[in-house]
């Protein structure tokens, strides 16, 4: 008898835009979509969405619903119930294997939604890729969220189908919360290679390099010592700038945009916002050095830079700190640089040395790339998601 058709909602995430955590589920789900392996719903938060698709509608067949509430309207509470459990209804196809795919934890915002979708006939699987137990506390309602989310994560083994971990620090930490009565899955980050144009041609005469860094600006991050760096490194090398892309919370951004405003060389660092996907990636392949920096916390240990699959996919050279599962995939003057983190010393000194020495950059791209390609292809990882689809009973 062959397998029914699996049929996802996803939730938790918009998959239209360029944020690694929208690209972390359309990685896993477009080449899916696209080879018709699947059908596919989105339930979107309206804080989550950054494009502008409008309320409702299909976009790279997917099927869409953007819903949302005000904190200040509590009556606003029951249309964004109302829209989202009718849109979750909607979705479901009858004779196809239903499966909600949520983004991350269950939490006070969704788990209505996870219970409707679960007693009308839903699997659900959890995509988890933080650990919440070190998650920063920003603001009230945000420690709320995190707080009735590691409560309701206690109890999602009566509800949940199976699990996945981005890292090996979050696939041991769910088999170890469900002493593996949910069954528990490995998932890396991934890239679509498509986004890439590599060709591994260096510029050896070239001084007006472009050093990228892009994603969140939280204190995980450690974007203080690269820009601390940068501003050393810059005395030397009148040619290069610091570009940097991406969102992050208001308290957070002020300390990073105070910090530039007080650097030597604050005209040649360059704060682009939110890219759309077309910009950022053309942003990353006319740069020419990729930063991944993180900080020795347990958060930061806990997941996997998702961008880092990106800056490898480019083939230029990365510098990137050995946290959490780095090491595991990257090897010091092998396919990246290695740093420790929290060093402006050691970030400034693998900065001096792929500015002044263009074959090891040329090298180190080319590992790099050979390195996504053999790793984190999302064309090749789609089909271990499949493959999860199809073994949930």
């Amino acid at each position: 008898m062959s397998e029914r058709a699996c049929n996802i909602l996803i939730m938790g995430v918009s998959c239209f835009d360029g944020m690694a955590s929208s690209m972390r589920v359309r990685n896993l789900v477009e080449p899916l979509v696209q080879k018709k392996l699947i059908t596919a719903s989105n339930l979107i938060y309206q804080k989550d969405n950054k494009e502008p698709i409008g309320n409702e509608g299909v976009k790279n067949d997917i099927r869409y619903k953007v819903i949302g509430f005000r904190l200040r309207n509590i009556f606003s509470v029951f249309p964004f119930l109302y829209k989202g459990l009718s849109f979750i209804r909607a979705s479901r196809l009858k004779q196809s294997k239903n499966i909600l795919y949520n983004y991350n934890y269950p939490d006070i915002k969704n788990i209505f939604f996870i219970l409707y979708a679960k007693m009308i006939g839903y699997k659900v699987i959890f995509d988890i890729i933080e650990d919440n137990n070190y998650q920063a506390h920003t603001g009230f309602v945000n420690k709320f969220r995190l707080k009735t989310s590691l409560f309701i994560f206690r109890f999602s083994k009566y509800f949940a189908n199976a699990m996945i971990g981005i890292s090996n620090h979050l696939y041991e930490l769910i088999q170890k919360s469900f002493n593996n009565k949910v069954p528990a899955y490995l998932i890396p980050i991934t890239v679509n290679l498509q986004y890439f144009k590599v060709d591994n041609k260096i510029d050896e005469n070239n001084k007006n390099l472009k050093i990228f860094y892009g994603g969140s600006f939280g204190q995980k991050d450690g974007l203080e010592y690269l820009i601390s760096a940068f501003d050393e490194v810059a005395n030397s090398h009148p040619g290069i700038e610091l570009i940097f892309s991406g969102l992050a919370h208001t308290q957070d951004f002020e300390k990073i945009t105070q910090q530039i405003e007080k650097a030597k060389n604050k005209n040649r660092i360059i704060y682009k916002g939110y890219l759309s996907t077309r910009e950022y990636y053309n942003t990353l392949n006319a740069c020419d050095i990729f930063c991944m920096t993180r900080v020795n916390s347990k958060f930061a240990n806990a997941g996997f830079p998702f961008k880092l699959g990106e800056f490898l996919a480019s083939g230029k050279a990365v510098i990137a700190t050995s946290v959490g599962d780095v090491p595991a995939y990257l090897h010091n003057e092998k396919n990246a640089l290695l740093i420790a983190p929290e060093s402006v010393e050691e970030i400034a000194t693998a900065l001096n040395k792929l500015i002044n020495n263009p074959g090891m950059r040329k090298e180190l791209g080319y590992e790099a790339r050979k390195t996504a390609e053999q790793n984190f292809d999302s064309e090749k990882i789609s089909n271990n998601l499949l493959s999860i689809f199809n073994s949930v009973l």
